[in-house]
């Protein structure tokens, strides 16, 4: 018992060197709030670890890996935080677990699918679900060239607002968390329209500023939330969808009460739009 012990002191006493750098940095140019977010930040996350390790009676579980524990860490967003949002085992996050479990219990035609699928700011968890379809041809699409080489297989470095792909080429598109850092996103949803066959699906999602009445337009991209360039409100954001039909798909739809606490997914800040192409366009 003393050895474990000093196991779990250990754990905690050896980021601190990161830790006090951490907080170095973010209080160069007197960034006062930043410091502070990231001190709890820290704090919090070191606390969950150290639960994480003890913990006998899970109650918290990944649908993407299977990982179970005692609560999902926090993420740091700069000037506010996240709480209960990454595995700390595959480091899902919110909207990946809300994928995972949409795909797998509402869209199973998904699976069947046979095509193209263009897969934007390609991440490993959204990946893994495409690997699962093996008629699908993916391919990587993103601005930054190291960001198309994340994975195998055909890559495309490119512009949202200018894609370099022809008319109805795509059967799929998958666009998470993509298009709060394109500059004209009413340019970018018209080419992913342009791209996607007649019949096709498209499935987006964006951060929301929730209790924010309208979205709201930085004019560049903002360092303090990962570079986005507006703040999206679940008020207005429909409409940008346009000219695409799309359903609103909110996760108490196909999760009940007891899953979004034990999977962590918000009611109401996690939408998916599944967006689709009329055949006669």
């Amino acid at each position: 018992m003393v050895s474990k012990g000093l196991q779990y002191v250990g754990a905690l006493l050896l980021p601190l060197g990161g830790f006090f750098q951490g907080l170095g940095q973010r209080l160069e140019a007197r960034r006062w709030r930043s410091a502070r977010v990231y001190a709890c930040w820290a704090l919090t996350n070191a606390w969950i670890k150290l639960r994480n390790r003890l913990t006998r009676a899970p109650q918290v579980a990944c649908p993407c890996c299977g990982w179970e524990g005692y609560d999902f860490l926090t993420i740091d967003c700069g000037t506010f935080t996240v709480p209960h949002a990454e595995c700390p085992h595959c480091k899902a996050h919110e909207r990946h677990r809300m994928l995972h479990l949409y795909l797998n219990r509402c869209d199973r035609a998904f699976f069947s699918v046979d095509g193209r699928v263009l897969h934007f700011a390609p991440e490993a968890h959204v990946r893994s679900l495409l690997l699962t379809n093996p008629h699908l041809r993916v391919i990587s699409a993103d601005y930054a060239l190291y960001m198309t080489q994340r994975f195998p297989g055909p890559a495309l470095q490119t512009d949202m607002q200018h894609l370099a792909l022809g008319d109805a080429t795509c059967e799929l598109i998958f666009c998470l968390h993509v298009l709060e850092h394109v500059p004209d996103d009413r340019r970018g949803i018209a080419e992913l329209h342009r791209v996607l066959k007649p019949g096709g699906v498209a499935y987006v999602m964006v951060p929301f500023m929730m209790g924010w009445p309208k979205t709201v337009e930085f004019g560049k991209p903002d360092p303090a939330i990962y570079d986005h360039v507006r703040g999206y409100s679940p008020d207005d954001f429909d409409e940008r969808l346009a000219p695409f039909l799309h359903e609103r798909v909110m996760p108490g739809d196909f999760v009940s009460p007891e899953e979004l606490r034990r999977y962590r997914i918000p009611h109401d800040s996690q939408v998916i739009y599944r967006c689709t192409k009329s055949a006669h366009r």
